[in-house]
């Protein structure tokens, strides 16, 4: 099987040479999924052909020049498109590149596209390609045009270009209900953990270590997401021996710092690396997610912190998002008032519990995302989906 797959990222290497070099401090979040899914698609055996636009503008390098060498990595290569760093230019650039390049790909039978539809001007040049050429393509759907933070033309625009896809893969199945009105072919993938992600069985957590049980929260931490409740729950539930560290910025931060000043066991961690963050996690006692699940936009979502906690052999605290499959209820610990009061609950119950039973937990949660969830598991299922229903 033949894959071309359209998005505006690139090798892990590549991308963080890219990093070092930025004049600014941002984050590309969608590199690390779909980095792992053409890992796990060539793991599978297929040819995978990866066009890409490069996760560069103006606001993170000078160059003039956007250029990058084509790579090869076992079953996948990667084709970069080379632009002029100019604003409207730079796009048109990559659409007229990802367009060319799709067009001189030699198609059979066994030959589909996938593509970010996030990415508007790869997106919009696939759409034209693969018309003509009469590749089936799929849309990667990660979020909704409706729930974009953008003005009313954005929104139109997104929903006009999704039309246009054969098939989709979503998040959640709330997603296909918005989208897919004509009854097109679709998956639903909640997300995926690296299937070869290296876990250290002799890691002590501080617990054993210093006595203390660590609660993290790592993320962006504004007041929408739930990170107010958490820590007000927190001081509330007053569990001996226990720190709660928040790992992140946002609107939250000024009183968070307050907060951390009166309270000794609430620990502001700033902006960390994600393998600084990971390095903590899997020491800690229990990681929490508690975004509030009133908000409409949670039934469109499955944060990829669900994932990263859960194989993190630390237990996890989460609350019972829309988009999350019941599936998952065994393995993770659940907020069911959302409450101050209530979190503070939860909290007090979790530490009730040894640190045997807590850490079985774990280990039961990382074993089913690994066997259930892991990049090439999530692979073989697009891989069936295409050859089945395309």
């Amino acid at each position: 099987m033949r894959i071309i797959y359209g998005y505006s990222n690139c090798t892990d290497s590549t991308y963080n040479r890219i990093v070092s070099e930025r004049n600014v401090s941002t984050m590309v979040p969608d590199q690390k999924y779909h980095s792992l899914l053409i890992k796990g698609l060539a793991k599978n055996g297929a040819e995978v052909r990866c066009i890409s636009g490069l996760p560069v503008n103006r606001t993170v390098t000078s160059r003039k020049l956007v250029y990058e060498k084509d790579e090869q990595e076992g079953n996948a290569s990667f084709h970069y498109i080379t632009t002029l760093n100019i604003p409207i230019l730079r796009q048109l650039m990559i659409y007229f590149g990802a367009f060319f390049s799709v067009i001189r790909v030699k198609k059979d039978r066994n030959t589909y596209a996938i593509c970010d539809f996030l990415n508007t001007a790869v997106a919009f040049a696939f759409v034209s390609a693969c018309r003509i050429k009469q590749i089936p393509l799929v849309a990667i759907v990660t979020d909704l045009p409706d729930m974009f933070d953008s003005g009313k033309t954005r929104k139109a625009l997104g929903n006009f270009l999704l039309r246009r896809f054969d098939a989709y893969v979503f998040l959640t199945e709330y997603m296909n209900d918005i989208v897919n009105s004509s009854g097109k072919p679709y998956i639903v993938l909640e997300g995926h953990v690296d299937s070869e992600l290296p876990f250290l069985d002799d890691v002590v957590p501080y617990e054993s270590e210093t006595g203390k049980r660590i609660v993290i929260y790592a993320g962006s931490i504004q007041k929408k997401y739930g990170i107010e409740n958490l820590v007000k729950g927190f001081i509330i539930a007053g569990i001996p021996c226990t720190e709660l560290w928040v790992f992140g910025d946002g609107d939250y931060r000024d009183e968070l710092e307050a907060l951390a000043e009166q309270h000794s066991t609430i620990k502001y961690m700033g902006i960390k690396s994600n393998a600084e963050v990971v390095a903590v996690e899997q020491r800690a006692a229990l990681l929490v997610n508690p975004r509030p699940t009133s908000a409409e936009y949670t039934k469109y979502s499955f944060p990829s912190k669900n994932m990263e906690y859960m194989v993190s052999g630390t237990p996890m605290l989460t609350t019972k998002l829309p988009g999350m499959p019941a599936e998952y209820y065994p393995y993770v610990y659940l907020i069911e008032d959302e409450t101050p009061d209530g979190i503070a609950d939860v909290l007090k119950k979790i530490f009730s519990e040894s640190l045997e039973v807590r850490r079985e937990k774990a280990k039961r949660a990382r074993a089913f995302v690994l066997e259930n969830k892991s990049n090439v598991v999530q692979a073989k299922k697009i891989i069936k989906f295409l050859e089945n229903e395309l």
